[in-house]
Parts: C-alpha cells; structure tokens; sequence
C-alpha cells in the first residue's frame, strides 16, 4: 500500500513539475554529448539555437575542464553520426571553417559515421581532397579553446 501511494505521489508529481527528481538543466550541446537526441530534439522545439555554443560539463568530451562547444561539435565528440544527422536536419549550419575544424576534430576521435556525413559535405568544398583528409596543421580543435 505504500508502495502504491509513494507511486502515485511521484507520478502526480511529475505531471506538475515535482517528483522525487528535479529534471536535468542540460544545455544543447550536453544533451548531444550526453547522446540524448530525444532531450536535444525537446530543446531545439522549444527554441534553443541549434547553431549556439554551450557549456558541456567536464568529462563528457574532455578529462579535467568544461567546454563550451556548438552542439555539432559535441556531436563529432561523442562520434554520434546520428545526432550530427539530427541537428543538421534541424536547423544546425556548418561553414566552410567550421567544416574544415570538425574534420580535423573527427580525425581525432575516429569515427567513420561521422567521417562520412563530413566528407560529404566537403566534397563541394574547394581546395579540399577526400582522400588525404583536411590539412589540420595549426586547427584548433573545439576542445582545446579553453585551454
């Protein structure tokens, strides 16, 4: 019996707001590092900038330091091809800098879904060679800036 009122309290709970849990506050680029599409996806539906840097708690993409990122950044980070597919279908732009930086970025986590979805938006772009990859001499890498 008090199993089945504790159930209920938590249930009635979470339709306003309380529960036994407060909710996460994750930025854009959390919810992709943390490989939560479903979160990623409430918050750009809710207005958040596809395209806006944020901060990502410590451990997620790096040991040590928090990160602010752009959430296509966090998703070549945490090597999620599918999140990267998300957000671009959703408003996230890349340009022909960002491109080149997460090109560079993805050639340090080694992820080939990503590898992929880049190389194909790069092979439009000028002075570049799929084969060989970006030149990534003197890039710095999204994880790095605020070293």
């Amino acid at each position: 019996m008090a199993l089945a009122i504790v159930s209920a309290w938590w249930l009635v709970g979470g339709w306003f707001g309380g529960g036994l849990w407060a909710p996460d506050e994750v930025t854009l680029s959390e919810a992709v590092a943390t490989r939560n599409n479903a979160e990623a996806l409430r918050l750009i539906s809710l207005g958040t900038d596809p395209n806006r840097p944020s901060r990502v708690r410590d451990g997620l993409l790096t040991n040590g330091y928090d990160v602010v990122v752009t959430p296509v950044e966090a998703a070549v980070g945490a090597q999620r091809a599918d999140s990267l597919r998300m957000l671009l279908a959703n408003g996230a732009t890349v340009d022909d800098r960002e491109l080149r930086v997460l090109r560079c970025y993805e050639r340090v986590r080694g992820d080939s879904g990503v590898r992929a979805i880049l190389d194909a938006r790069a092979s439009g772009a000028p002075s570049t060679t799929l084969g060989s990859g970006p030149d990534c001499a003197g890039v710095p890498l999204p994880v790095d800036r605020q070293r």
